[in-house]
């Protein structure tokens, strides 16, 4: 997918100089995924209780929706929208994730006094911003826990459609993100994370657990290099089929 995985990714920078051990990877920073025939993007959580409404600082975002994101989130967004825009012109199958409303009894609980029932089914959860709407043929899928993959119908989907690759992006990077990612890499697809495409409240968290996944789980990518694979990938799959 890439020459150097090391290379300019700045979270690889950021999380040598909290680790400090240069021996830490134990290796595996060369590892790349294969991009494969059948790619789909994975858009996790992007709602509102996510998000919070543009403009807003963090504090303000959270009054009202206690897991927004704030500033990070909308930072996020023009990448999010670019790679829609990206699966959408090479037709890949396109997954929204959202919380399954009523599904607070399977969500298990939420930490803090103010916060009653599962994240999954706060106001807002369901409510996706119209600036990263789903795109006409896009699914959605209400999910109960921080994996896109439990307890959902997203594997008999991306079965049918015949999917060997995962992109994933949205939020947190370091909750529901990270717990789609290892599950992607545990059902064998491989997998790719757009850096610019996540966010989280976080931002120790959010380049910690990007470095993380690029070590483990997954190429860590941004926006720009996927669209430059998408347009590489459409024309190797149309001399494929000439």
């Amino acid at each position: 997918m890439q020459e150097d995985k090391i290379g300019s990714r700045w979270w690889h920078d950021r999380f040598a100089e909290l680790e400090a051990s240069p021996a830490y990877d134990g290796g595996y920073w060369s590892m790349r995924s294969e991009f494969g025939e059948r790619p789909a993007l994975i858009v996790v959580d992007v709602v509102r209780s996510f998000t919070g409404a543009a403009g807003q600082t963090l504090a303000e975002a959270a009054a009202v929706y206690p897991t927004a994101c704030g500033p990070s989130a909308w930072e996020a967004m023009p990448a999010i929208a670019q790679t829609v825009r990206v699966a959408q012109d090479s037709g890949w199958p396109i997954v929204y994730t959202t919380g399954l409303q009523g599904g607070g009894p399977f969500g298990g609980t939420v930490k803090g006094e103010n916060l009653h029932g599962s994240v999954m089914d706060l106001p807002g959860a369901t409510d996706i911003p119209d600036e990263i709407a789903p795109p006409p043929g896009a699914v959605v899928i209400g999910k109960p826990k921080a994996s896109a993959f439990f307890d959902t119908p997203l594997v008999s989907f991306l079965v049918r459609n015949r999917v060997d690759t995962v992109i994933i992006l949205g939020t947190t990077t370091s909750g529901c993100v990270r717990a789609t990612v290892v599950d992607s890499f545990s059902h064998g697809y491989s997998t790719f994370v757009v850096a610019d495409g996540c966010f989280d409240r976080s931002a120790l968290s959010h380049t910690v657990h990007l470095a993380e996944m690029d070590v483990k789980y997954a190429d860590v990518i941004t926006a720009d290099e996927l669209a430059a694979s998408a347009l590489v990938h459409r024309s190797e799959m149309r001399r494929s089929h000439a």
